[in-house]
């Protein structure tokens, strides 16, 4: 297999640093022509803010056909073509809520998948764990706490449905979200007594 040609950041780093304005914008035009991913990522980055909805959509699209095909139907799970798009997603928006968002839609067409075919790959068990940690961390920080309510309802409806899960995944799951409603919820909440309806 033949070496791939690079160089390192350093000096790649310097090079651009010597480019002008015009030089980098042509690249920049160059990898937003040469895949929808850099396409993503790109707009993501330089978005403005009205335009942030229909990004995150896309992203969200993403991460849901890992599971199921744009009509619906079951597809082969690819829980590390999501976890990508979330990654993506987060580098180039920074924007908390809706990495918080993408990583709790994951877990939910994960237990999604669970129930409607009695199973699921190991690396979607697993990886569907590890998003549910790291959404937890993220509503633990100073910022992701303002948007505990907004995930309240999904939070409640994964929770039921994780408790008759035959895999580790459910107690998993049960464990962060009891932890984290334990921790930043209000007193009042009445979360573990509240009843839900299935969608």
């Amino acid at each position: 297999m033949a070496e791939e040609a690079t160089l390192k950041w350093s000096e790649l780093k310097k090079s651009l640093q010597e480019s002008d304005k015009k030089e980098l914008i042509n690249l920049l035009h160059d990898l937003y022509k040469k895949s929808a991913d850099n396409r993503r990522y790109i707009t993501a980055r330089y978005a403005k803010t009205e335009d942030e909805s229909k990004i995150l959509e896309a992203y969200r699209k993403k991460v849901i056909n890992a599971y199921y095909t744009p009509r619906g139907a079951a597809s082969r799970p690819q829980y590390l073509v999501a976890k990508q798009a979330i990654d993506d997603y987060s580098k180039a928006s920074g924007n908390i809520k809706g990495t918080m968002d993408l990583a709790l839609t994951l877990v939910e067409n994960v237990m999604k998948y669970i129930h409607e075919f009695s199973g699921i790959d190991e690396a979607s068990r697993v990886g569907g764990s590890d998003m549910m940690e790291k959404f937890c961390e993220l509503v633990r920080t100073e910022e992701g706490q303002n948007f505990y309510p907004y995930f309240r309802d999904r939070l409640h409806k994964l929770y039921r449905k994780s408790e008759n899960s035959p895999y580790v995944l459910g107690n998993n799951l049960q464990y962060y979200i009891s932890n984290l409603v334990d921790d930043i919820a209000e007193p009042d909440d009445d979360f573990f007594e509240e009843d839900v309806q299935d969608n």
